[in-house]
């Protein structure tokens, strides 16, 4: 297939997924909202962790608002995986499958919707957390957008993949909420790293969500950049490969 016309057929996947995500906005909109009452009640907290790790003149907000934003983008999974269930009941996955379309171009398109909605979740908490409660990050801001970016990518994929692996609507959404209940305590959505035991710490390692937290805090709260973050992008593009491999295994066994 030429490049170009592959490259229309997916635009056109996409579009057609982006509009029926667009017809009910209000699963996004309330995880985007109740992250922004949260924070609040978080920040004294967040204080005094980051007190006690020797940062001054903090208000709290500096750790609460990527760490409830994370946590709320793994919520946020669930609405990809409600987006392919839903399109399997109204029976626009099968007509899309039926049409001179392929399953590949099919797949990437839903996965670049889920990807670009997922992005935009927290792009828009962490900008209105910003504005709100003065998250105000040192460092390099397209550094903090470049972890943003990454980290809503391995989410995309988690979700695509549980879509794929499950066979009924509540299994993958509990399957979701356990995952990414887990992922972001463990990896320090409710409360700094730092306070951890050593094991834990040890352990808040095999979660994505360790690495955001931590290439937003070294931005944030330590004034770095690109140089001293590409580490933690390195391992969450690792978890994105791992995962989206899991999807692809999935997806070409139901092809066969």
């Amino acid at each position: 297939m030429k490049p170009l016309k592959q490259l229309k057929q997916l635009s056109a996947v996409a579009g057609l997924n982006l509009r029926l995500q667009l017809r009910d906005p209000a699963p996004t909109l309330v995880l985007t909202v109740i992250p922004l009452v949260l924070i609040p009640f978080m920040m004294p907290a967040f204080k005094a962790m980051l007190l006690t790790d020797g940062y001054r003149g903090v208000s709290g907000a500096e750790q609460a608002v990527p760490s409830i934003a994370v946590l709320f983008s793994f919520l946020a999974v669930q609405n990809i995986i409600d987006s392919f269930f839903n399109e399997r009941s109204w029976g626009t996955w099968q007509r899309l499958e039926a049409s001179p379309l392929s399953r590949p171009t099919v797949l990437t398109g839903k996965a670049l919707v889920a990807y670009i909605i997922q992005s935009a979740q927290i792009l828009v908490v962490l900008s209105l957390g910003a504005i709100i409660f003065g998250f105000d990050p040192k460092g390099s801001l397209l550094a903090l957008v470049a972890t943003l970016l990454s980290f809503s990518a391995v989410l995309a994929a988690l979700g695509v993949a549980i879509a794929l692996w499950t066979h009924s609507r509540d299994t993958a959404l509990s399957l979701s909420n356990i995952v990414g209940m887990l992922a972001a305590g463990i990896g320090g959505a409710f409360c700094t790293v730092s306070s951890f035991p050593d094991w834990a710490q040890d352990a808040a390692r095999v979660s994505p969500a360790y690495w955001a937290i931590d290439a937003i805090h070294k931005v944030s709260l330590d004034g770095q950049g690109f140089a001293d973050i590409w580490p933690s992008l390195a391992v969450l593009w690792g978890f994105f490969a791992a995962i989206a491999a899991l999807a692809l295994v999935q997806f070409r066994y139901r092809q066969e």
